[in-house]
């Protein structure tokens, strides 16, 4: 259940996000308090964040193996946009709002594959892949057609989105204010240093529903505290010290930690390092028994274990709604061999089972932040610097400030 609320319904940030709220996030972490609760239950509050955090920031909009071919092209949503990835004739891969420039009509519903250019279900106006008009049939009266070379004024093309493309991943910025991707990037990209990224290959997606805002979500993938807790088996593959066992380290404007499992070739209940299953070549030994994530501020995360790799989207639906889809890669042929096939699955319903316990934490946090009672939390210095960072990251996304200031 969501509240519209009187705060942010004018669509005015600094009514939620107070100077005060903002001044709270540079105490010390004992001290310091997180969001308002109306950043989690407001309708209001989040489309602001659909119209403030998400175009100002790099977002995960899709794969480059969903589009592999040229020709290939695909409907996507992010942040509540309708966009088409598509795979041009050049190799190129780019992005577009999904809307005919001339009366507006949506061009796709459905993927399309090896195809020389996308068709208007309206007018049949073409446009290829790069997103150029081809052709405007019966465009200056009948049997009369019109390419747009010479007819004057603007050519219309379609209305292109800032895209880059890392390994086998498509981020887009939609206001395209946002730093240059290596800027972005900085810090939760570089916890990956020493694995072959381009080495693992895509094989499986899941996704599973959360009763919760997205940043709940997003907040309790980064929160190792509760490990103990919530997950057992997860919890006695994982080793159990300071130097293994660490919080969310900042890391530019995402977080991102490490951990070691023991009996690391055992394959026991929780352990996801991928048993059986082949390492990319040349991995150093230090890495065998070692696992890295990375969260992606806003919603994305990747997880590289030693010998597979998730990417992860908290999929905002509502302010208390929120679908988690993960895409699962494995080293060559490792993902589709049928000699894996057990080690793949296995790895899958371990996934599963720890989502499950997660959901009924998450619909619990969502409901505790109705109670009028709840200030922002009282945090544990160990373990909650990540948290604080994270939540100023959405306060200056939204307000247009820090990193964020003036489209920085």
């Amino acid at each position: 259940m969501t509240s519209n609320g009187a705060h942010g319904a004018n669509g005015d940030a600094h009514a939620v996000l107070t100077d005060e709220v903002m001044a709270g996030f540079g105490k010390p972490t004992e001290e310091a308090r997180g969001l308002p609760n109306e950043a989690f239950t407001s309708d209001a509050f989040f489309e602001l964040e659909r119209k403030t955090l998400f175009p100002r920031s790099w977002l995960l909009a899709g794969l480059v193996s969903d589009i592999a071919d040229k020709g290939d092209a695909r409907p996507v949503e992010v942040a509540g946009r309708s966009l088409i990835l598509g795979h041009a004739q050049d190799g190129d891969i780019r992005a577009f709002h999904n809307v005919c420039p001339h009366r507006g009509a949506r061009l796709l519903t459905e993927p399309v594959t090896r195809q020389p250019v996308m068709t208007c279900p309206y007018h049949a106006w073409t446009f290829g892949m790069d997103g150029g008009l081809r052709n405007r049939p019966n465009y200056d009266g009948p049997d009369k057609h019109n390419d747009g070379r010479n007819a004057g004024g603007e050519r219309p093309c379609l209305f292109p989105v800032r895209t880059q493309v890392w390994h086998d991943w498509i981020f887009v910025n939609l206001d395209g204010k946002a730093p240059a991707f290596e800027d972005y990037i900085t810090g939760g990209g570089d916890r990956f240093d020493g694995y072959d990224l381009d080495a693992f290959r895509f094989a499986h997606r899941m996704s599973f529903s959360f009763a919760c805002n997205w940043k709940l979500a997003v907040e309790n993938y980064c929160d190792n505290y509760h490990v103990f807790k919530v997950h057992p088996a997860l919890n006695d593959a994982m080793s159990w010290d300071e130097a293994s066992r660490r919080p969310m380290d900042v890391a530019g404007r995402h977080l991102s930690t490490e951990y070691w499992f023991k009996d690391v070739d055992k394959g026991q209940l929780g352990n996801k390092s991928g048993v059986g299953l082949p390492k990319p070549h040349g991995l150093p030994n230090e890495l065998h028994s070692k696992m890295v994530y990375s969260v992606l501020f806003p919603n994305t995360a990747i997880n590289v274990y030693p010998a597979n790799l998730q990417l992860v989207l908290f999929e905002p639906v509502s302010a208390g709604e929120t679908n988690m889809h993960m895409w699962f890669y494995f080293v060559g042929d490792a993902a589709e061999a049928p000699a894996y096939a057990e080690a793949r699955q296995t790895l899958y319903d371990d996934w599963s089972n720890l989502n499950f316990e997660d959901e009924d934490i998450c619909r619990r946090l969502q409901e505790g932040r109705h109670c009028d009672a709840y200030d922002g939390g009282r945090l544990a210095p160990y373990w909650d610097i990540g948290t604080v960072h994270f939540h100023q990251q959405v306060a200056d996304a939204v307000r247009g400030e820090g990193a964020f200031a003036n489209g920085r």
